[in-house]
């Protein structure tokens, strides 16, 4: 070991999973134009919020770039629409990293759908010139029951019965 490092100690027990604590699920859906792909990956849970984070793609302009995060409508499959809390995009060349956070419904374990309308795009420097794409990019996915997802005490209720 170089001088100044310290061991490692290793705390003699095994990692488990916390009934009621964050989890998340594969989504893996896709909407498309000729000029945007937008993938949702993930679903994750945590306390009172639920996460959705995907990628958005800019395909065959080089010249535009993401000038905001788009807004994603997000309702379950009954019609109840989620709170958007916040949204946050991290741009990585023609790819961006995009996540929105809405307030928790109380059965997480059901089907969902997703929309954009239309996402802002801009070029130059400055966004001097923006550009509207036309959308929608629709998705819907249901959020799996089963091996204890979404089991949490929420206030009397059960979320998400496995």
């Amino acid at each position: 070991m170089h001088g100044g490092a310290r061991d490692l100690k290793v705390a003699p027990g095994r990692a488990h999973r916390v009934d009621g604590g964050p989890w998340a699920v594969a989504l893996n859906a896709t909407a498309a134009t000729d000029e945007i792909q937008v993938t949702l990956l993930t679903l994750a849970v945590v306390d009172e919020v639920i996460r959705i984070s995907g990628i958005m793609r800019v395909i065959r302009r080089s010249d535009l770039r993401l000038s905001n995060v788009p807004a994603l409508a997000l309702s379950t499959l009954d019609g109840a629409p989620l709170a958007l809390l916040g949204a946050r995009v991290l741009p990585n060349g023609a790819m961006y990293w995009v996540s929105w956070t809405y307030g928790r419904p109380a059965e997480v374990c059901t089907g969902y759908e997703g929309r954009i309308d239309s996402i802002e795009l801009a070029r130059g420097a400055r966004d001097v010139v923006r550009e509207a794409m036309p959308g929608p990019w629709v998705f819907t996915f249901k959020v799996p029951t089963g091996n204890g997802l979404g089991r949490r005490s929420h206030g009397g209720n059960s979320v998400g019965e496995a």
